[in-house]
Order: structure tokens, then sequence, then C-alpha cells
């Protein structure tokens, strides 16, 4: 019979250990959610003031979109130093 009580009292103790480690990690994880919002919103701030700072009316800022879609010049010459990098090699 003390085996069936010593495992009864491990049973109730390791399910004691996994509720409070539930308990733990949902904590932790609407910690996370709630920075992750955080980080959004300075991210989007951020954003805002790099606009803001441009001193674009509407438009402008839409046609300079335009420009950027189709165009990102940057980009373009990184691709093409990709490409040459890879067709010396």
């Amino acid at each position: 019979m003390k085996s069936l009580e010593k495992a009864t009292a491990d049973y109730e103790k390791a399910k004691e250990k996994m509720e409070a480690s539930k308990a733990r990690y949902e904590a932790d994880l609407k910690r996370f959610k709630a920075a992750e919002i955080a980080k959004t919103e300075a991210e989007n701030l951020e954003i805002v003031k790099i606009i803001r700072a441009m001193d674009m009316s509407i438009p402008e800022l839409e046609a300079f979109k335009k420009r950027m879609k189709n165009g990102l010049p940057g980009r373009v010459e990184i691709q093409k130093e990709e490409t040459k990098a890879d067709d010396e090699s």
C-alpha cells in the first residue's frame, strides 16, 4: 500500500507543478504579446515621424511611394552586384 500512496503523492505533486508551469507560461505569453504590440506601435510611430519629416502632401507622398515601388534603384543595384559576384564564381 505504501507504493500506491507514494505514487499518488508523486502524481499530485507533478500535477501541481504542471498547473503552476501552465500559469507562468500564460503570464509570460501575455507579457510577450503586450511587448510585441508595444514594439509594433513604436515602429509605426517612427515611420510616421519619418514620413512627416518629409513634409509632402498626400498626392506627393502617393507619387513617391509609386516611384519607390516601381524603381527601387538601391535594390536593383544590390541585385546586380550579387549577380555579378555569382557570375564571377
